[in-house]
């Protein structure tokens, strides 16, 4: 086979020519080009998030708000739901490797959502004015992409707009379950989830913490670190060979949700067992790579008179260095005033999840729990950040694309409220906008 290579090179050698090159200035020129691309891009993620910040600050609540808005509605199948909603024309572009329209953003809202409730029709309201800021970005830089708006409310506002499709047969899209959102919507988390798979959990009870545990995997990101562990009178961890926290991974998370799956319930509840392991779990000093920020215990159970106080003196108190969330799970007549006492002595929230309705929204409020010292430290937490390479779901984006995204810092007033909310703005990245393979 070398000789044959050999023969063919002789017979085409007057094509080639051979250069000695400079490996240093190769790569110095392929750095030089990535740090201006990034620059530009970073230009207009911090344009975009500052005018986010100056909007929704200018914006006046308005408890009986009317929309009217010029919008319109497309379903799967590209057809107007609603004659009196407008037309929009759209064009395909090889770039977005989709139909789009430049003069206009689209929005999308998850289904579970009133897309009537006067905190949407506010959202909506004021984030139309990014739509200019939308346009001068991609006038000033023809080769950016997609440019995102992520609510807290979970109302995305996207440009260009495009008729939206459902990645699956049911659109169960929502924003704030998207690793670009969540990575820049609290620090990295160091995480354990407490199961009690007791007897007086059986039956539907037991399901619901089984679909609402596999929920709270969906709000973890690469960032994050976490174990899962079932407890009764004993605290095991539900998959044996994870002896510590592991990566919030996709591969981690499949394997925490089959064995979750697996779970029965039998035997008394302990509390104190499985405060033991959680603690023992965030607290160890160990060589096993972990996130080393927040640091959660997630309960799930259908209630218990024990308190577990003399646990939560030995390990967290005063400092309280460990936040701990408590989920009363179920339909059920138990005193709820333990977890309340549970969670609010130890920087957590409760919460209840009465119905397989519940548990979407439920799992994922304690972000803007976690979310609020960033928040308030207001622009020291405010950072640019780069997601991992994925192929995201919003807009069906056919390529791998790298987000850029910062958190942005809104605060909404209302007439006896304020409430912290942090949104986030992305700027979609593509890999082959260099002509240089890293």
């Amino acid at each position: 086979r070398q000789q044959q290579n050999y023969l063919i090179y002789n017979e085409e050698r007057r094509r080639f020519a051979l250069i000695r090159n400079h490996p240093r200035k190769i790569v110095e020129k392929v750095a030089s080009d990535i740090e201006k691309l990034l620059a530009k891009k970073r230009k207009a993620l911090v344009r975009l998030a500052s005018e986010a910040e100056r909007l929704q600050r200018e914006h006046p609540w308005q408890d009986g708000i009317k929309v009217n808005l010029t919008h319109y509605s497309l379903d799967g199948e590209g057809e107007v739901e609603n004659p009196s909603h407008i037309k929009l024309e759209f064009v395909y572009d090889p770039n977005f490797k989709n139909n789009v329209n430049y003069s206009y953003t689209a929005v999308q809202i998850p289904t579970d959502i009133y897309k009537g409730a006067p905190i949407i029709l506010n959202e909506l309201n004021w984030t139309q004015a990014l739509e200019k800021v939308f346009m001068e970005n991609s006038r000033e830089d023809p080769s950016l992409l997609w440019q995102a708006f992520g609510s807290a409310t979970g109302v995305t506002r996207y440009y260009p707009a495009t008729p939206w499709k459902a990645p699956d047969k049911i659109d169960l899209y929502d924003v704030r379950r998207r690793p670009w959102y969540i990575q820049g919507a609290s620090s990295p988390k160091d995480m354990v989830i407490l199961v009690d798979v007791s007897g007086s959990v059986s039956g539907l009870t037991l399901k619901l913490i089984k679909a609402s545990v596999m929920e709270m995997l969906d709000t973890l990101s690469d960032d994050d670190y976490v174990n899962v562990a079932r407890f009764n009178e004993k605290a095991e961890a539900v998959v044996p060979c994870f002896k510590h926290l592991v990566q919030a991974n996709v591969r981690n998370k499949k394997i925490f949700k089959e064995a979750v799956q697996q779970m029965q319930a039998k035997g008394t509840t302990d509390y104190k067992s499985g405060f033991h392991f959680a603690f023992n779990q965030l607290l160890n000093k160990t060589n096993v790579p972990r996130a080393n920020c927040n640091k959660i215990i997630m309960l799930f159970t259908d209630g218990g008179e024990d308190r577990a106080q003399e646990v939560f003196m030995q390990y967290n108190w005063p400092n309280k260095t460990v936040r701990v969330f408590t989920f009363s799970v179920g339909q059920h007549n138990y005193d709820v005033t333990p977890l309340q006492w549970i969670a609010c002595t130890n920087k957590g929230y409760y919460f209840e999840i009465r119905s397989i309705c519940a548990i979407r929204i439920n799992t994922q409020e304690y972000l803007d729990v976690l979310g609020r010292p960033m928040v308030l430290a207001g622009s020291d937490a405010k950072q640019v950040q780069w997601t991992n390479v994925y192929q995201d779901a919003l807009v069906i984006l056919l390529t791998q694309v790298l987000f850029f995204l910062i958190k942005i810092l809104l605060n909404t007033t209302t007439a006896t409220t304020t409430v912290y909310l942090g949104d986030c703005v992305i700027i979609d990245v593509r890999s082959h906008n260099t002509n240089a393979s890293v």
